[in-house]
């Protein structure tokens, strides 16, 4: 049975106070002063503001207020050890010994609040968001940093690797005790957020009635510091954040407009297309393969991604109309040159090809139903790059038919993945829900929750696509 996780953060973390701060910074790589740092700036006090600091521990936190705003700190830990140690940090801080879940102090006592590495350590983390914002006043402003978990791989594996082995091993090196802190560490962080999903935490604060609730991921997901603002009076439901248009879609203005219409990592996809047709091929002419990647980005990365841009500004871009039509018709043109350079060299069917795949990008931009529908694009951005380069290098006709099919449903699975994103991502102002597990669990359903698995499988797909279309044709080369 897990023991209460109240009594496993006491037992381990006695008798490390001296060691703690130097320990803990070599350990984290110099993230956790960084990650410490970040927390105090999200406080934002006034010198003549109080602030409690909750699971004070040495009282790093709490000195770097004082430093940094100059305000009256108050700093409380449950380890006597803790606060021994805090006590000789700096004679401005006042420290109390209390538990979190049960703070001596009166509703909206201070004007701010911050903790750190908490949430694991209580056995009932909403009561104690609860009981963490009933002593901040309306308007204040709460700050936390937790361990986080990095969700991308190949960090998420090496950080696997270094909590489970190295860091037990490493601890071991300074002292038993940390021996046994480096133990503890990477199970119980992996444990709080398989039990307390990030979507979920998010919900706990805002059931706490904090308002502005914001996560930023440190370190490649290792560390995670959160603040809000205590709700000051009843209000409207609170507008999820600014996802953005796209995972790679960067900051609306000035050249990064451009990048984010080529839509890079889907451009790529599509482009892997071609590689996979031309690797059909018995001898893919180098020319070939490069002549159609640069049609094909023309007329999918450039010509369609700038028509489509100017139905209703979906990317959110700043570019002008005129600068979207012209980069449109002149790469579809470009496109089209490219086109019937080659028709000579393979002959008039070709030209039918150039012809279709102009009046797929064309009937695209007009959303002509058939063509904008998921099997329109299915068929016209995942099997015709196929077919038509497959054509152009002089490959069998069942091959083609088999990896055109297989384009199809790589492209249906983009569309049917990326639909619910882009709504979200593009559309929703709020989003509400909540899951109820067996076992007495919550999810609170929010936006970035509901996003984080299609928009993560897309990120991989992509990647996965590339890849295999590059090996396909290198195997063919080589």
């Amino acid at each position: 049975m897990r023991r209460s996780p109240v009594a496993a953060a006491q037992e381990v973390f006695t008798g490390i106070a001296g060691s703690y701060d130097r320990v803990a910074a070599v350990l984290s790589f110099g993230q956790d002063p960084r990650w410490r740092r970040t927390l105090v700036s999200a406080v934002r006090a006034r010198p003549d503001e109080r602030v409690l600091d909750v699971a004070t521990g040495t009282g790093l936190v709490a000195a770097e207020l004082v430093r940094r705003y100059g305000c009256r700190v108050v700093g409380l830990d449950q380890s006597a050890d803790m606060l021994a140690a805090a006590a000789g940090r700096t004679d401005r801080v006042e420290l109390v010994r209390g538990r979190a879940e049960a703070l001596p102090f009166a509703d909206g006592a201070f004007d701010h609040l911050t903790f750190t590495y908490l949430l694991r350590s209580v056995d009932d983390p909403p009561a104690t968001l609860r009981e963490l914002a009933r002593v901040v006043r309306p308007g204040g402003r709460i700050a936390a940093l937790e361990f986080g978990v990095p969700s991308r791989w190949p960090w998420s594996w090496l950080w696997r690797i270094y909590v489970r082995l190295v860091l037990p091993l490493a601890g071991r090196l300074v002292s038993a005790r940390w021996g046994a802190v480096g133990a503890f560490l990477g199970p119980s962080v992996t444990w709080f957020h398989r039990r307390h999903p990030q979507g979920s935490v998010n919900g706990y604060w805002r059931d706490a009635g904090l308002v502005d609730v914001r996560a930023r991921r440190m370190s490649l997901g290792g560390g995670i510091v959160m603040s809000a603002t205590k709700r000051s009076a009843p209000a409207e439901a609170e507008p999820g954040p600014a996802l953005g248009a796209a995972f790679y879609a960067l900051r609306p203005g000035g050249w990064r407009d451009y990048w984010t219409l080529l839509h890079p990592p889907y451009t790529l996809w599509h482009l892997s297309y071609v590689l996979m047709g031309a690797s059909l091929g018995p001898s893919p002419d180098p020319r070939i393969v490069g002549g159609a990647l640069v049609a094909f980005a023309l007329a999918v990365g450039v010509a369609a991604h700038s028509f489509d841009e100017l139905q209703g500004r979906p990317l959110g871009t700043r570019i002008p109309s005129v600068v979207l039509f012209a980069l449109g018709a002149l790469a579809l043109a470009g496109a089209l040159a490219l086109g019937l350079a080659a028709a000579p060299l393979l002959g008039p069917l070709f030209l039918v090809l150039v012809g279709a795949g102009a009046a797929l990008v064309v009937l695209y931009a007009l959303e002509v139903p058939l063509v904008h529908s998921d099997l329109g694009f299915a068929l016209g951005w995942g099997s015709f790059p196929v077919v038509a380069t497959a054509y152009a290098v002089g490959a069998s006709p069942l091959p083609t038919v088999a990896v055109a099919i297989a384009a199809a449903v790589l492209s249906l699975a983009q569309r049917r993945l990326s639909t619910r994103v882009r709504g979200i991502r593009r559309r929703a102002s709020s989003v509400a829900g909540e899951v109820r597990y067996r076992d007495g669990t919550r999810e609170v359903l929010d936006a970035a929750g509901l996003i984080d698995v299609p928009e993560g499988a897309l990120r991989l797909l992509w990647i996965a696509s590339v890849s295999i279309g590059i090996g396909m044709l290198l195997a063919r080369w080589l």
